[in-house]
């Protein structure tokens, strides 16, 4: 059942050592011959490395007409591409009509241009230029505005006014510059910003007595015309006064970098120009691999490798392979154990490959959160891949993923959000979306996320599955059972549904049926054992002691979903049980967030 697992193994060792005779010819022809019938490689899905100016990916006029056009050959954002013209000398033309002016640009003057930048960038090292500086967004933070007369209430209003300064100032040096504004309350009433300072946005921040707890309203604005980009309470709890400054700093910190500083630094592009075939090969290995089924995913792992074969140097073919190992993996089809050392090496080739590949450390994000539970590493290398390609949708995707974890859902749903404005029709990306809003307990907007999800593709597995989860928080047991069981008649059986699947039979009342499914579990032969869902119908069964022991399992396994626990509705009733706070600490999680949004 893992074969196409090992021979992944097999086939890292093989191209890390090629001189040693891993795989023998025959079985190398064998591989071949699988891939040897003509598959339909899917056209619309677009090239994810950087594009490649050349007449062959350009044809046709040399012009560009618009900022819009501009920004997208440079797969940047337009404010971007406008503060490049006017700090970088970016070629930009005009047409000047009677009552507007239009901008246009020739692709080859600004092929000149990015080349010249290049060199200038690596001529000057990586220190910040007094250019660069100049290319720093502004943010002006306002003084806090409170109406809270608590003197200890006071104190914490002052530690999230300067621990918010102090995160943003943390987050992004190299892009973002904080300063404080001493604005006040008339002025801040009467003035939209610091036209003087040289402030592109405003940071409000006002708090207020919430009962026992506090309520911190934050506010980003246009500093030159006040327009509301970004607004959110957060809702601090009593019992945890003493870390609501340094949460709340944090989740404003983040939702301010994803809102208006995730976009990267020129690069120079990479020297490497890919074999077509190779291409050809790993746009296929994509396709399969979006289908998310395990079939699927196996034939993916196949193209991923095919296409190494082809162009060892091709950093894309290791991120889909890394990328391939990791689904096996999360969805329990093979054990963490097997796919994610492999996953691991996968990504770190592509990187050694193309640094600035966000694919490559996306990839590398993953195998961090899901697997080695290195929250820092994981957090440091999705953002690394938003800023070395803000239009790939997947790091944003899955840096949700580890918002989530963390609790910070208002973070999450911006960067889902993100994900979704740049592949709006991607059926995975609308259910995670749902997953997103799930793992918030805001159970019906995840309804309709998966509504969405199925109206594209009826018949995607997961939309249903997650679907189900859903119908059974909102006590619709019925209708739940009814969606899991299209899920396995579609994924042809999955231990992992009949865990989820369990948990609905036994939150409704049917604790025999429950039971039963736990047990035809365990006496299976899976070697890939959904320990997680599994702890979970133990919960809803109201068996403690076997809930932690199946989450110690989990943990010893390196369950893939054991990144939820904080967050999933199914483990609520044990929060505050010190065994379960035990196992929060070994998975590394904060064992609650004093702040609901």
């Amino acid at each position: 059942m893992y074969a196409s697992c090992r021979s992944a193994l097999v086939f890292l060792a093989a191209i890390a050592c090629p001189d040693s005779a891993l795989v023998s010819a025959g079985e190398s022809q064998d591989l071949v011959a699988k891939l040897a019938p003509a598959l339909m490689i899917n056209r619309s899905i677009p090239i994810i490395s950087a594009p490649d100016p050349s007449g062959e990916q350009w044809p046709g006029a040399d012009q560009l007409d618009s900022w819009k056009e501009i920004a997208s050959y440079f797969r940047r954002d337009i404010r971007t591409v406008q503060l490049w013209e006017k700090n970088e000398g970016l070629p930009i033309h005009r047409h000047f009509h009677k009552h507007m002016g239009s901008v246009f640009a020739f692709r080859s003057e600004l092929e000149r241009w990015k080349c010249q930048a290049s060199q200038k960038q690596a001529s000057r090292g990586t220190g910040n230029s007094p250019r660069e500086a100049e290319n720093r967004i502004t943010i002006g933070v306002r003084p806090l505005a409170s109406t809270v007369a608590n003197t200890r209430k006071q104190q914490l209003c002052h530690s999230v006014a300067a621990k918010t300064i102090a995160a943003l100032e943390k987050l992004s040096p190299a892009q973002l510059r904080i300063v404080s504004s001493e604005l006040s309350t008339s002025e801040q009433a009467d003035a939209p910003g610091l036209p003087s300072g040289g402030v592109d946005y405003l940071l409000k921040e006002n708090v207020e007595d919430d009962g026992d707890g506090l309520l911190v309203d934050a506010s980003l604005v246009v500093a030159s015309t006040g327009s509301l980009v970004w607004s959110h309470e957060y809702r601090c709890q009593p019992n945890d006064l003493d870390e609501i400054p340094g949460s709340v700093a944090e989740q404003i910190a983040q939702c301010l970098w994803l809102k208006v500083c995730s976009f990267p630094k020129l690069h120079a592009v990479a020297a490497h120009r890919e074999k077509t075939g190779a291409r050809e090969t790993y746009l296929r290995g994509r396709y399969f691999w979006n289908q998310r089924n395990e079939e699927s995913l196996r034939k993916s792992l196949q193209c991923f490798e095919a296409a190494i074969r082809e162009d060892p140097q091709f950093p894309l073919s290791y991120s889909g392979l890394a990328d391939s190992l990791t689904l096996l993996a999360f969805y329990e089809i093979v054990p963490p154990s097997e796919a994610m050392p492999s996953a691991r090496r996968a990504a770190q080739k592509a990187i050694e490959l193309d640094p600035n590949l966000a694919e490559a450390h996306a990839s590398l994000a993953d195998v961090l959160l899901h697997f080695d539970r290195d929250w820092r590493g994981a957090d440091h290398e999705y953002r690394r891949s938003i800023e070395c390609n803000p239009g790939y949708a997947l790091g944003y995707h899955w840096y949700a993923n580890l918002l989530t974890a963390r609790g910070q859902h208002e973070a999450a749903h911006i960067a889902i959000m993100h994900a979704l404005e740049i592949d709006p029709v991607s059926i995975i990306t609308l259910v995670w979306a749902g997953v997103t809003s799930h793992l918030a307990h805001q159970f019906d907007e995840a309804i309709k996320h998966y509504q969405s999800a199925l109206e594209l593709d009826p018949h995607f597995v997961w939309a249903h599955m997650y679907m189900a989860q859903a119908l059974e928080q909102k006590g619709d047991f019925k209708g739940a059972l009814r969606e899991f069981e299209t899920t396995l008649r579609l994924a042809g059986g999955s231990n992992c549904v009949q865990a989820m699947k369990a948990h609905t039979h036994a939150v409704a009342g049917e604790t025999s049926i429950a039971r039963e499914i736990l047990n035809g579990l365990k006496r299976s032969c899976f070697s890939a054992m959904p320990s997680y869902d599994m702890a979970a119908v133990y919960a809803a069964l109201g068996e403690t002691n076997q809930t932690i022991e199946w989450l110690n399992r989990a943990c010893q396994e390196r369950n893939m979903k054991l990144f939820t626990l904080t967050q999933d509705p199914r483990f609520d009733s044990l929060r505050r049980r010190p065994d379960f706070m035990q196992v929060v600490d070994h998975v590394g999680l904060p064992q609650s967030n004093p702040v609901s949004v």
